[in-house]
């Protein structure tokens, strides 16, 4: 090795002889680090790359995701539209307003230009800028709760209008087919001192023994006996409506029972001012004794029913 340099043998191959080179050390050293940082550039591309390719991988999924979570709200906007629909038409069934608000909610009047004049000028204010209007495009999340509130008060309209139907009389008090109407609601002759009375009920004859049915839900509020009805029930059953029954032969209930629509509460007799076994029937509405006939959807047809429906307050 020469002073100051390095000799560097080359041999390409045994068929050619080996060549000698005299280099400087700091070339070598240069040529030594420029290929380091060669490998370490290699490298760190090379894992940059591959990070980024991890990235890609992963945004692409995210993507697809994204992708398939907006097609899953598209789905459930349509969805959402059709039970709104369903919605307005069960809401229509029940008649039931749609609540109003939003744009055009809010009450705005006043002089279309009054003069500024007779303003004070420190209750004039800065000039304001109109109040902002509600946005239309509501998100999904707005939508869906704005149909449950909707939801949850058809659920209460519906409710309330079952409980209505089930505790408003409906059906003939008497259960059997072989019932008939012996007297009407309204003016008769009576049968036991021959002049003009008002009945106030409607008297329904069957075999002894009958069971007496509740023509709804309600409270049984009095079970006594009396000389005119004999034994007799009455049922309250909300709303201010009262049923009575005259006339039992028995009961089958008790004071305070609650009773559903059907359910046997005692038995057609003959007690009290009677002149064979029936059962009185009266219905009464905010106090008032009203036609029972009204109350009865499942009547058979009877010349004396359809009589006393057009008989209410007047004197035949």
């Amino acid at each position: 090795m020469k002073r100051g340099k390095i000799t560097v043998m080359w041999v390409p191959s045994a068929k050619f002889r080996a060549r000698l080179f005299s280099i400087p050390p700091s070339l070598l050293y240069t040529v030594i680090v420029i290929v380091v940082i060669s490998w370490v550039l290699v490298l760190g591309g090379g894992l940059i790359v591959g990070r980024l390719y991890h990235d890609y991988l992963t945004l692409q999924k995210q993507n697809s995701y994204l992708l398939q979570q907006k097609a899953e709200l598209d789905a459930l906007g349509q969805a959402m539209e059709r039970i709104q629909q369903d919605e307005q038409v069960i809401r229509n069934f029940l008649g039931l307003d749609r609540k109003r608000g939003g744009v055009g909610g809010q009450g705005q009047g006043g002089e279309p230009s009054p003069t500024l004049l007779n303003i004070a000028p420190k209750d004039m204010g800065a000039r304001s800028t109109s109040l902002p209007m509600n946005d239309q495009s509501d998100s999904v999340l707005e939508r869906a709760q704005r149909l449950q509130s909707d939801l949850q008060e058809l659920v209460g309209a519906m409710r309330d209008q079952r409980t209505l139907r089930d505790s408003t009389p409906s059906i003939v008090p008497v259960l059997g087919e072989n019932y008939w109407f012996s007297s009407g609601f309204g003016w008769r002759r009576s049968p036991f001192t021959g002049l003009d009375e008002f009945h106030n009920g409607l008297d329904i004859s069957c075999s002894p023994g009958t069971p007496i049915v509740a023509p709804a839900e309600g409270v049984v509020t009095t079970k006594a006996t009396d000389k005119y009805y004999g034994n007799y029930i009455e049922i309250d059953h909300g709303r201010g409506i009262t049923t009575l029954y005259g006339h039992l032969s028995g009961f089958n209930c008790n004071g305070g029972h609650k009773v559903r629509r059907g359910e046997i509460i005692g038995y057609m007799g003959n007690s009290g001012l009677s002149t064979g076994h029936h059962l009185h029937y009266t219905v009464k509405v905010g106090g008032r004794i009203v036609n029972p006939t009204s109350y009865i959807l499942n009547a058979r047809a009877n010349p004396i029913l359809a009589s006393s429906a057009g008989a209410e307050g007047k004197k035949e």
